[in-house]
Formats: C-alpha cells, structure tokens, sequence
C-alpha cells in the first residue's frame, strides 16, 4: 500500500497570539504568502459565518440532496476576494463558485463552510477551510476555523501542525471497542456497503456532519480514523496537509494515493475522492479490516466487490 504522509521536515515554534498580532509567529515557509495571513483571512469568513449563526437566513438545494446558504456564498465571496488580494494571480476553487485558474501556478481551494447542513440546522459543528496548491496542485498550506468552538488549525508543509499556537499528533497507540472511527453521514448506495456495520461492531462509529471535523479530531488525536465514501478536493485539501504534518496518513479506500494522475494531468475540481484517514501504525489495518476486498460496489474506485463481516 502507498499512503500519503507529509515529512516533519522543520517544526517551527508558533506562538498563538491574542487577537490579531500575529508578530511572534516564525515560520521556516517556502510558500509565496505568510500562513498568519491566511490565518487571518479564514478567521474573518468565520467570523462572518458566526455572525449569521443560528440566525434567519436563506436556505436552499443544490444537485442532489445538497444544501446551500446564503452564508456559504458570502463566506466565498470575502475568501475569494481577500485570498486574491494576497497572492495575485493566483487560481481559485471554491465550492460554490468552481475552479478559476490563475497566472502564478499556485490555486486556493475553499470550502467556506463545511458542514452546511448542521449549521442550517443550529448544530454547532462547520468549520470554515483553506488550502493553497503549489504549480504542481500539490497541498502545501491549510487552515480548517472553527469558530464555534475557538479552535483554528493549520500547517504548512514542512513545518508541522497546530491548534492556537500547540503541536498537533495524531495518536498511535492500539485501537480498541471504544476507539472513535468517523462515518459518513449520509450513503444511498444499493446494496449499502458493510463498513459502517464492521465499524460499530468492533468500534465507535460517530457522524458528525463535516469532514474537516473529523480530520482536525484525528489531527488531535481525539478520533482514531475516518472514511467517507465521495469527498471532493475543496472538502479536504486543508485537511490532507494538518494530517501529513500531525504525522498522519491519508489515502484513497484501498490503501492508494488520494489524488491520482488524473489530479495532477486533468480537470480535479469535481472529482470524486474516496477519502480514509488514520495514523500511520494502526490506519492500515484498520482500513483492510473495513475494506477487506477494496472499495464498495457503487462508490468512487470501486472494483464491484461487497465484504462481509468476518471478524
């Protein structure tokens, strides 16, 4: 198997500041802007989403069974409108405005509201998420706001992973039946696939609505793995560099890379991703314990196969 996992090549020493004075933070970067500005920028679409928290907004359907705020545009709006405004030229990807290429080579890819459907609902559980593709769309910077709770994460490649200021490691010791596995929350595949089956059998399955979530739970070490069967890149980029820098793995269903050839050669925003995180000593068994045969029928890399539950 071949997992994806940043090298800790430098971790620098953040200070999380008050406010805004961002003058203590050092950062060895390659990256063409200062994470402490992206920082702040994620921080202000997160503040602007809290603001209309819990409020009367307008709520509607886009697609199949998707659900989509006039928080979530806004939220795009300021990231598209700032993010651009601090590395000109670059290309943009968000969810709810698609893919804009740029000059430079480099592309953020937001999602400005992660879970929609809980914070349609009043249930406290979104994050706000920005990510920067280097001229190879490769990951290299993160920022997953959660402004509800007053966490904000982030990395950049090389210099490890942080939550207000402290390291983040994924954990590593052995699961066990109270160990906590994300699950997707919502499957319409015909026959359903037996995952979530295995996961409550041997482990605790929790769903809690957004994926960057249960990544900045494992990224804390407080969740042990997580799957979800059709992410797309703007729902996990953030994600896949506080991961590899928290010392964890991520990969596609069957132990493979996450972003194939294709992402790097052909168009990337609307392709489906089959999404697994875990930790580097337990995730790969795991991940053959509930995909013992590949992904699912029906599911993005599927080779047709249902499994059973034989443990």
């Amino acid at each position: 198997m071949h997992w994806q996992q940043s090298s800790l090549k430098s971790c620098t020493q953040l200070v999380w500041p008050g406010s805004t004075d961002w003058g203590n933070i050092a950062l060895m970067s390659k990256s063409p802007v200062e994470i402490q500005k992206v920082i702040e920028i994620t921080r202000q679409a997160g503040d602007l989403l809290l603001k209309k928290f819990e409020t009367e907004i307008e709520v509607g359907i886009k697609g199949a069974e998707e659900i989509v705020t006039e928080a979530d545009r806004a939220s795009e709006a300021l990231l598209h409108d700032l993010l651009l405004r601090l590395l000109p030229g670059s290309g943009f990807c968000g969810e709810e405005t698609g893919y804009h290429p740029g000059r430079s080579g480099f592309t953020w890819v937001v999602d400005p509201l992660d879970g929609t459907h809980n914070y349609s609902e009043g249930i406290p559980a979104w994050a706000c998420s920005v990510a920067l593709l280097d001229e190879g769309r490769e990951p290299i910077m993160g920022v997953l706001d959660f402004p509800t709770q007053q966490r904000v994460q982030w990395a950049e490649r090389g210099g490890g992973a942080w939550q207000n200021g402290h390291p983040l490691k994924v954990k590593t010791t052995p699961l066990c039946e109270t160990s906590i596995i994300g699950i997707q929350s919502r499957i319409r595949l015909n026959p359903f696939p037996d995952h979530l089956e295995r996961t409550c059998f041997k482990y605790c399955g929790r769903g809690f609505g957004a994926i960057a979530y249960h990544a900045a739970l494992i990224a804390a070490g407080k969740m042990r793995g997580c799957v979800d069967l059709s992410v797309k890149l703007h729902d996990v980029a953030a994600a896949v560099v506080i991961l590899g820098e928290a010392g964890g793995i991520v990969s596609n269903l069957e132990g493979g890379p996450l972003l194939c050839h294709d992402h790097y050669h052909g168009p990337f925003e609307d392709r489906v991703l089959p999404f697994f995180a875990g930790d580097p000593v337990t995730g790969p068994p795991l991940l053959k314990y509930l995909f013992p045969f590949g992904a699912p029928l029906g599911a993005a890399g599927s080779r047709g196969i249902q499994s059973h539950i034989d443990e």
